[in-house]
């Protein structure tokens, strides 16, 4: 999961089994809470071990810039294979090519050392980590009401507001974001997951020491879908960002879909015999 910064900070704000609840009402919040913690835990440590096709479209006051790739896990950290760009899909010559850089991206990664592994691995690990944290903190940041019921994609769910908590101290500044903040979630009342989650910064909030604020009218909206029984992954992203950087004020938007998604390991193993598992695109 490739996000430009800040981009890549808001994602897990958004993101957060058992027997469905008897029906959404405020006696039954702490349950639903603790199991929505639980499912999306599951859900979000889940994610490394699929392949899958991501669409990126970010858009500035220079245009919007489109990219199409398919995404593997090769030994530790992520591997993103272009197969379009501005929608346009590359040649058969093109792709071929991708599929050359992909195998020796295989055996130069199948010949490292241990220490080699270790610190390409870590750096996928370590941001992952950072944002695993904004997680855990979504429960103590926020105070939650229940909103009422309603059908996402088909599936009920309960609707939570979520409101900055006054007293609630970050322990770092990835979680800091969360001061400045409102919500509102869907959880599916089946399984837990969380199937629709908005937000709005409320007031500005330094993200990356005092060089980079996010400011009042950044707005996004996250989206997730079953890919079994018990697993939900993120289907879409969307955020629009007010910032400041360096004391320069910046818009821009961007839109990340998900989809296909694949186990990991037979998935780089279809694509590199030839046999690729996702859909074929049509120049």
């Amino acid at each position: 999961m490739r996000i430009s910064v800040p981009l890549r900070l808001l994602l897990p704000v958004m993101v957060c089994c058992g027997p469905g609840l008897a029906q959404c009402n405020p006696a039954s919040l702490p349950d639903l809470l603790q199991r929505a913690t639980a499912a999306i835990r599951a859900d979000w440590d889940a994610f490394p071990s699929f392949a899958f096709v991501e669409r990126d479209a970010e858009t500035t006051k220079h245009g919007t810039t489109v990219s199409l790739n398919r995404v593997f896990m090769i030994e530790g950290s992520d591997y993103y294979m272009p197969i379009a760009f501005n929608e346009e899909p590359l040649t058969e010559e093109q792709l071929a090519g991708e599929h050359e850089k992909l195998a020796q991206e295989v055996n130069k990664r199948n010949r490292e050392t241990e220490s080699q592994r270790r610190r390409r691995s870590d750096r996928y690990w370590k941001e992952r980590n950072q944002n695993g944290v904004l997680l855990q903190e979504y429960l103590r940041a926020f105070h939650f009401t229940i909103a009422g019921e309603e059908m996402v994609n088909g599936y009920s769910t309960c609707v939570l507001d979520a409101r900055p908590k006054p007293d609630y101290h970050p322990p770092n500044l990835e979680a800091k974001i969360l001061t400045g903040m409102q919500g509102r979630l869907w959880v599916e009342e089946r399984g837990f997951h969380w199937a629709k989650a908005e937000a709005e910064v409320l007031k500005p909030v330094s993200i990356l020491g005092v060089a980079v604020k996010v400011l009042p009218g950044t707005h996004m909206q996250l989206l997730m879908s079953p890919v079994n029984s018990s697993l939900w992954l993120a289907s879409s992203f969307t955020v629009s960002v007010k910032a400041s950087v360096v004391w320069m004020s910046t818009e821009r938007s961007e839109a990340v879909s998900w989809s296909e998604y694949r186990p990991a390991d037979a998935a780089l193993k279809d694509e590199l015999t030839g046999h690729s598992p996702f859909s074929p695109l049509v120049p």
